[in-house]
């Protein structure tokens, strides 16, 4: 009895191991199916090479028309205030969306560097008073002494009265001394009547060297005067010329333009007419680092950036077909979005989207794509969201 228990337990174990290495084999089969299939199957980001398909398919992205614009600031500073408005909300050009620690010293620096160029200029100009000044009296100086010509003039001319006064005296004194020398006229001439004359020539003599002695003296001291006077009007001349030189005002003006630069630095503001606060990265009272202090963009116009495998771009032809329509869709959003293609990149290079399908390429090229949404509210709300995109080679398929 216990062998026959014996055997029929064998029998049961052998026909278990032959029913479970059935199953497992089916299992394996199943699943080798499967993932060839799989592999077949195209992905999103490829369609069938048959040149008539009126679609492609692909990964794209849902960006706002001015892109992501990134709000940065140096590394190391600290953030001292934030814009009271919160994600979502609008912001509008030059609009403050944080201020940055060190305000207040980098405004006393420009107003100090400012200051210093006032009072530079300020002292210029005192200087260029001063040296106009010395030029009206350098100019005076030499009308002093080209006047010196003119009493020289005057003294040459009393010489020349002189001179004739002398002529006369002298004719006086011949006939005097010749009615001396006749013995018949003598005794009418009186002797102090020649002395008298001889005394007026001598002294009209002696009038004409001390005035031609004086002219030549003058003549003299009006040429050293006349030459000091036009050096002197020359350096001040050239003082006056130099005096706008002497001011840095290109190193000062410099100075207050960095200050100026460095005081605007601690605003950051929006840098275009509308925009929308997409993302804030930080807090008052954090230190920059090298990531964006916030995220804005113009979401009043929204793209879609599909990325098309180089393969297929040629298909989409906006030469020939300029209102190629497309379909975007996303579990996130409850109805297909639909846009026009209204751009075709000439970069391409390796996709930055994933593709979903674990058996895609790994080495697979793409080009841009743009896809203008015609109603962008519902993309608004979900930017940078991947999507999937279906866009047709020819117009009417949507």
């Amino acid at each position: 009895m216990r062998a026959f228990l014996l055997i029929l337990s064998l029998v049961g174990v052998a026909l278990l191991g032959w029913y479970g290495g059935n199953s497992q084999r089916a299992t394996d089969a199943t699943d080798a199916d499967a993932s060839q299939a799989v592999a077949e199957s195209p992905t999103i980001s490829e369609v069938s090479a048959d040149q008539t398909a009126s679609t492609i398919r692909c990964p794209g992205k849902l960006v706002p028309r001015s892109g992501l614009i990134q709000i940065v600031a140096p590394v190391g500073s600290q953030i001292f205030k934030l814009t009271e408005k919160s994600i979502g909300q609008e912001v509008l050009q030059d609009e403050v969306l944080a201020t940055l620690q060190g305000r207040q010293v980098r405004e006393k620096e420009l107003k100090l560097a400012k200051a210093r160029r006032a009072d530079a200029i300020k002292q210029a100009r005192l200087k260029k008073e001063q040296a106009q000044f010395k030029l009206s009296s350098a100019q005076l100086a030499v009308e002093e002494a080209a006047a010196a010509d003119e009493k020289i003039s005057v003294e040459e001319q009393k010489i020349g009265l002189l001179e004739r006064q002398l002529a006369t005296n002298q004719s006086l004194l011949a006939r005097l001394q010749q009615i001396k020398a006749d013995p018949t006229t003598a005794r009418l001439l009186n002797e102090t009547d020649v002395e008298k004359q001889e005394l007026m020539v001598d002294q009209l003599e002696l009038q004409i060297e001390q005035a031609e002695l004086t002219v030549k003296q003058a003549r003299k001291s009006a040429a050293r005067a006349m030459t000091v006077a036009k050096n002197n009007l020359k350096a001040v001349e050239k003082g006056l010329a130099d005096a706008d030189q002497l001011v840095p005002t290109s190193s000062l003006d410099a100075a207050v333009e960095l200050a100026t630069v460095a005081w605007e630095m601690t605003e950051l503001k929006s840098p275009i007419p509308t925009a929308t606060i997409l993302d804030i990265i930080v807090r008052e009272g954090d230190s920059v680092t090298n990531k964006p202090v916030m995220v804005i963009g113009d979401t009043s116009e929204m793209h879609c950036v599909a990325e098309v495998s180089d393969q297929f771009l040629r298909q989409i032809d906006l030469d020939k077909h300029q209102n190629l329509r497309a379909k975007i869709t996303s579990s996130a959003v409850s109805a297909p979005l639909l846009g026009t293609v209204v751009r075709k990149g000439v970069m391409i290079g390796a996709p930055s989207l994933t593709d979903p399908n674990p058996f895609a390429k790994v080495d697979r090229r793409t080009g841009n794509v743009t896809i203008l949404l015609d109603d962008p509210s519902a993309a608004a709300k979900l930017v940078n969201l991947q999507v999937e995109v279906e866009i047709e080679v020819k117009p009417g398929t949507f």
